[in-house]
């Protein structure tokens, strides 16, 4: 019978021990960059949806442009956002999530100081397929949705693809949540929030 070998139990094992105390210190040393860098990500997203340049600016510098504009309210019940510009209010940020095609839609939508029309829209997490739903990440859907006018709607239909929207094209489920979503936090922002701002 042959005599089993220890040695190579033990190199593996002082092998993975070495390893993961390596990882375990990079994790440790980048958390605090990581987690400003995934803030910036989003802080970024805060202020491309009023349209306010951000291009080329640090992690530090975006989060010190988003504390100078945003401002965290509730009203209606419901938490949104203040954004101010040189101390002017230039309208307010609503968060909107709920299920679309393949998992939960997250996302906000800037709305004019008159509540005339939208500032912008931008999603920030969604399960939607790459390439097809997954387009709604994309500047030429988002786009669309700038200075998109909704002060003359009829049955609360604030966003409908038969006017000047375009659906994506072999995303229709996705278009559709997106139509969904946004029309049902726009009713809600309209019926629940507006008065109390």
């Amino acid at each position: 019978m042959k005599k089993m070998s220890v040695k190579p139990i033990l190199f593996m094992i002082a092998i993975t021990v070495v390893f993961t105390g390596v990882l375990a210190t990079i994790n440790e040393i980048t958390a605090e960059q990581v987690a400003l860098n995934e803030r910036a990500a989003e802080q970024r997203s805060f202020l491309n949806v009023i349209d306010l340049e951000y291009e080329g600016l640090t992690a530090e510098e975006v989060n010190s442009l988003y504390e100078e504009t945003f401002t965290e309210i509730t009203a209606g019940g419901h938490d949104l956002y203040e954004a101010h510009v040189d101390g002017d209010l230039v309208g307010y940020v609503y968060p909107m999530a709920d299920s679309a095609v393949w998992g939960e839609l997250r996302g906000i939508m800037g709305i004019h100081r008159d509540f005339e029309y939208l500032l912008g829209v931008e999603f920030l997490s969604h399960n939607e397929t790459p390439g097809l739903g997954g387009r709604i990440e994309e500047d030429e859907f988002k786009e669309q949705f700038r200075e998109y006018d909704i002060s003359d709607v009829a049955d609360d239909n604030f966003v409908d693809y038969e006017g000047d929207l375009d659906a994506i094209s072999g995303a229709t489920g996705t278009s559709n949540a997106v139509r969904r979503i946004m029309n049902s936090h726009l009713q809600e922002f309209f019926n629940e929030v507006r008065e109390e701002l």
